[in-house]
């Protein structure tokens, strides 16, 4: 890639399948933290003569409406390149590079959404907006205003929001009792980072991934932060509907933050882990 993969908007990666089907009403009861997420970007096994490089943020604030969530994944691959690459060397002009950015704001009542999202290849690219509306059984319509294909994808019941998924996972998390593993769970969402459809998870529990590789003569990664404490839960997520799209191995803590997770993109398996974080004091809200 010709740039530093460095933008202003926060990438939205994970938190579409972050959620419990087994509790069937929206609940923003837990106690989810707004934060600020960087993450550092790795691949660990990388296709051989492939060269990559990739930088992912992440942004969740909390308003006495709703959450609001922007997110910004920018990354590349070069192929047919031998040796191991200094991260210092940039991609070269031959590089394929990749955007995707998202933000959205949901009510408190999970039933409603409103979207922007941005999808760019190289040179082709597209940008949608649209929302959702949800009724009481969970099944509603997500709008979807494109240039290349407007549409509307009917919703069937038990659809649960981005951040109210995200809630439900974390109260499962905040309430796990010692070391019992959650129940395996299957659920219906959306995904809005590139199909705009909705699409079904199954989130079954996992052991944590490893320690992040350290190369040789570099110093691991510490974050120390308190919404890096407390507990956590790792799942192994899986999808029917988008299989490579939403598969993901990743750890939730009780305060909403994922530390750590891997994403597929372009039949390459991308690892996360928090390089920078900072939180959000949550609105004094008259209820």
């Amino acid at each position: 890639m010709r740039r530093t993969l460095l933008s202003p908007g926060l990438r939205y990666i994970a938190g579409a399948a972050l959620a419990s089907a087994a509790l069937a009403a929206p609940a923003f009861g837990t106690d989810m933290q707004g934060h600020a997420v960087t993450y550092h970007v790795t691949v660990e096994k990388p296709p051989a003569n492939t060269w990559t490089d990739a930088q992912l943020s992440v942004t969740l604030s909390k308003t006495c409406e709703g959450w609001n969530y922007s997110s910004a994944l920018l990354y590349g691959i070069e192929r047919n390149r031998g040796g191991t690459r200094d991260p210092k060397v940039p991609l070269g002009p031959k590089a394929d590079s990749y955007q995707e950015a998202l933000k959205f704001s949901e009510k408190l009542d999970g039933r409603s959404l409103s979207y922007e999202a941005r999808y760019i290849a190289n040179t082709r690219s597209e940008e949608v907006r649209g929302s959702v509306m949800l009724g009481e059984d969970g099944s509603g319509t997500l709008d979807v205003k494109s240039a290349r294909l407007p549409r509307k994808v009917e919703l069937p019941k038990a659809t649960i929001l981005p951040m109210a998924l995200r809630a439900r996972l974390t109260a499962i998390v905040a309430g796990a009792a010692g070391d019992a593993p959650p129940p395996a769970l299957t659920l219906q969402t959306i995904e809005l980072g590139r199909f705009y459809t909705g699409v079904d998870v199954t989130l079954v529990p996992a052991s944590p991934l490893p320690p992040l590789a350290v190369p040789k003569g570099a110093q691991p990664l510490v974050v120390k932060s308190p919404l890096l404490t407390g507990r956590s839960r790792a799942f192994q997520q899986t999808s029917k509907t988008l299989s490579e799209r939403m598969a993901s191995h990743f750890e939730l803590n009780e305060h909403g933050v994922v530390p750590r997770f891997t994403f597929v993109r372009e039949g390459i398996v991308w690892r996360a882990d928090v390089k920078e974080i900072t939180a959000f004091a949550s609105p004094a809200c008259n209820r």
